[in-house]
C-alpha cells in the first residue's frame, strides 16, 4: 500500500473540484439553517493540516472563510447565533499545522472553533455519547468525512449520526483504495464489515467483471446509508481516462439540502481533467455538463412531470420539492425549461393554465414561485 503524504502535500485537480463543491454547498447551507436555528455545527472528520504545499486552503479554512466572508455575513455573525466548527485530525504534525493556520487569522466572535487531535471515530463518538446520555439532539449538522481510505468511519458511527434529525453527511468514498488494498486482503475484510455494517459486500468477491463489482459495492453502500433514514446520491469522480478517483456520497433528509448539493455540483462541475457520472448511469460520464446535456435533461424532466401530475392542479413549489429536489441531476433551471416544453412546445399543450396567487399577473414563459400549474389530462 502506498505511503500517505507527509504534513502537507500538493493539491490535485480532483481535490480542487471537491473543494469547490464544498465551498458552494456551505455557501447555501449556512444561511438556510441560520434562518431558523441559532446554533449550527460543521464537522470535518479528517481535517488535515489546513493547507496544501503551495499554501492553498484546506477544507477547514474553506469552511471558516465561507461563513466569515458570506454576503449574509451580518446574519451569520450575529452575536445571538453560534457557529461551531469541529475539526478532527489524528496526525499530530498535521494537527499542529492546522492549529497554526487557524490562529493566524482573526475570526468572528460567534465562531466556536474546536480542533481536536484524535481519530474521527473516537472524537465524534464522544460528542454523540454526551448528546445521547442527555437525551438531547445535535444542533443542525453538516459532517464532511474525507479520509484517505475506506476506514475510520464505521457504519455504527454513521448510524448514530443519522439518528440526529437535522444531520447531513458528505463522504469521500475511496473506491480505488477499497478495491486495490482491502478487497484483495482477507486480513482487512473486517474493516469492510465495519464500513458496511455487515457482510453485504461479500458478494463482490465472487464477481470477476470490474464494472459489475464496482456497481455492487457502491450500490450496497448507498443502500445501507439510505437504510439509516436519509436519502442519498452518489457520484463518481472520474479522470480524463475514465478512471475512478473516488465517489462523493451525500445523504440528507432535507429536500433543500439535496437541491443545494446538486446546485453546488452544477456550479463546480469539473471540465477537462475530471468529470462526474451518476452511480445509477455510469455510461453517462459527463453528468453535470450544461453544454452537452441541459436540453436533454429538460425534455426528459418534462415527460416525467407530465406523467406524474397529468390532470392535476399543483403548486410549482410542490414540483420543486417532490420532483426536482430528489431528481438525480436536475435543478431549478431544468424545471423552468421543462415547463416551457410542456406549455409551448408540446402538441397539444400539456400545460393548460398557469395562475399566480391573489390574481397577480404572470409574464409569458415565466413560472413564479407562487404559481399553480394545471396539466392536461
Amino acid at each position: 500500500m502506498s505511503d500517505k503524504p507527509g504534513t502537507t502535500w500538493g493539491i490535485e485537480p480532483h481535490t480542487e473540484a471537491k473543494h469547490e463543491i464544498l465551498r458552494y454547498y456551505l455557501g447555501a447551507w449556512f444561511p438556510i439553517l441560520a434562518s431558523v436555528h441559532r446554533r449550527l455545527l460543521y464537522v470535518d472528520g479528517f481535517a488535515g493540516p489546513g493547507e496544501y504545499s503551495k499554501g492553498e486552503d484546506g477544507s477547514p479554512i474553506i469552511a471558516l472563510k465561507v461563513a466569515r466572508d458570506h454576503v449574509l455575513g451580518k446574519k451569520l455573525q450575529h452575536p445571538n447565533r453560534e457557529l461551531v466548527f469541529f475539526f478532527i485530525e489524528e496526525d499530530q504534525a498535521r494537527f499542529q499545522n492546522l492549529e497554526r493556520k487557524i490562529n493566524e487569522i482573526q475570526w468572528p466572535r460567534n465562531f466556536s472553533i474546536r480542533p481536536q487531535n484524535d481519530t474521527f471515530e473516537e472524537a465524534f463518538s464522544s460528542v454523540l455519547a454526551k448528546i445521547e446520555e442527555q437525551n438531547k439532539q445535535l444542533a443542525p449538522s453538516f459532517v464532511f468525512i474525507d479520509p484517505f481510505g475506506p476506514t475510520g468511519f464505521p457504519l455504527s458511527l454513521i448510524r448514530r449520526l443519522a439518528q440526529q434529525p437535522r444531520s447531513e453527511v458528505l463522504i469521500t468514498f475511496n473506491y480505488q483504495s477499497l478495491n486495490q488494498w482491502f478487497l484483495q486482503d482477507p486480513r482487512k475484510h473486517r474493516h469492510l464489515d465495519e464500513l458496511y455494517g455487515s457482510d453485504i459486500w461479500h458478494q463482490a468477491l465472487q464477481i470477476s467483471d470490474p464494472g459489475r463489482k464496482e456497481n455492487h459495492l457502491m450500490e450496497a453502500y448507498q443502500k445501507v446509508i439510505e437504510g439509516l433514514g436519509w436519502k442519498g446520491r452518489s457520484f463518481r469522480m472520474v479522470n480524463k481516462h475514465n478512471q475512478i478517483q473516488y465517489y462523493l456520497c451525500f445523504a440528507t433528509s432535507n429536500w433543500q439540502g439535496m437541491l443545494a448539493m446538486k446546485r453546488a455540483m452544477w456550479k463546480a462541475a469539473p471540465t477537462g481533467d475530471f468529470r462526474y457520472s451518476d452511480l445509477t448511469n455510469p455510461q453517462q460520464p459527463r453528468l453535470f455538463d450544461k453544454e452537452l446535456y441541459d436540453t436533454e435533461y429538460s425534455k426528459d424532466l418534462a415527460n416525467q412531470i407530465y406523467q406524474s401530475h397529468r390532470g392535476q392542479n399543483i403548486p410549482k413549489q410542490e414540483i420543486l420539492e417532490q420532483d426536482i429536489a430528489w431528481h438525480p441531476v436536475c435543478i431549478d433551471r431544468h424545471l423552468t425549461e421543462a415547463l416551457k416544453v410542456l406549455e409551448y412546445e408540446a402538441t397539444p399543450p400539456k400545460i393548460t393554465k398557469v395562475e399566480r396567487s391573489g390574481g397577480k399577473k404572470r409574464r409569458r414563459r415565466t413560472y413564479p414561485d407562487d404559481c399553480i400549474i394545471t396539466s392536461a389530462p
